[in-house]
């Protein structure tokens, strides 16, 4: 099975860790504490608008596990606690949790709306509830729960958002083959989409594969005039 667990407004603009830093550190330890296969986690843009709260970005992130049989229950409880323990005095942050063949239509196209309009956290409520998908908030106003709910619903769906965490995305080193990419289970494109079979990678520091056709995927460009040489178009 694969299950994803969304959080969102876990910071503040003093923290020393962002959402993003918060999911790689619940990944592993969900992964530890219930014998999970942790993939990854995605993050995911929403709107960026005055009349929307925010700390940096208006991102939330979305876990990626595998498991046989996991104890959803017990992952909600502890995921929770997590959060609570963990999250910014003035943070909001929300908790979804589901099970990736779980998450209905319904779930994906509210997180295609927080990406292009001002959503309520009221809505997201119905939402979850008419999806029968867990939704809770742990703090503050609660508002995390809208990116929470819209991080599950586009990962689910496999084709928005990219990995903040994958394998070992943070440890390349200056250059990295297109083939110990492969390896990795990263699908190098053209921007085109066309696949990629031989070269080499400039890392600039920043691979982060995009979750398209629900499968980790780095576009890539050629890196100057030299032939044979690439760079990640996904850089800016």
């Amino acid at each position: 099975m694969r299950l994803l667990v969304g959080i969102d407004d876990t910071d503040s603009l003093d923290s020393d860790h962002g959402t993003g830093r918060v999911s790689r550190m619940l990944g592993a330890q969900l992964a530890d504490d219930h014998d999970l296969d942790w993939i990854g986690s995605v993050r995911q843009q929403f709107l960026v608008d005055d009349r929307v709260p925010y700390t940096t970005h208006n991102s939330a992130a979305c876990l990626v596990f595998e498991a046989e049989a996991p104890p959803i229950d017990r992952i909600i409880d502890d995921a929770g606690l997590f959060l609570a323990e963990i999250m910014a005095d003035v943070a909001d942050p929300g908790l979804c949790v589901a099970p990736a063949h779980d998450v209905p239509a319904e779930v994906t196209d509210w997180g295609y709306r927080a990406q292009e309009s001002v959503v309520e956290k009221a809505e997201a409520y119905e939402v979850a509830a008419a999806a029968d998908v867990f939704l809770d908030e742990y703090g503050g106003t609660g508002d995390g729960v809208i990116g929470a709910l819209g991080a599950v619903g586009l990962t689910a769906a496999g084709d928005a958002g990219r990995f903040i965490a994958f394998g070992p995305i943070r440890e390349y080193g200056e250059q990295v083959s297109v083939s110990r990419l492969r390896e990795d289970g990263i699908r190098v494109v053209t921007e085109a989409g066309e696949t990629v079979e031989d070269s080499v990678v400039n890392t600039h520091d920043w691979i982060r594969p995009q979750l398209r056709g629900g499968e980790p995927t780095l576009p890539v460009e050629p890196e100057g005039d030299e032939a044979g040489v690439l760079k990640p178009a996904n850089l800016d």
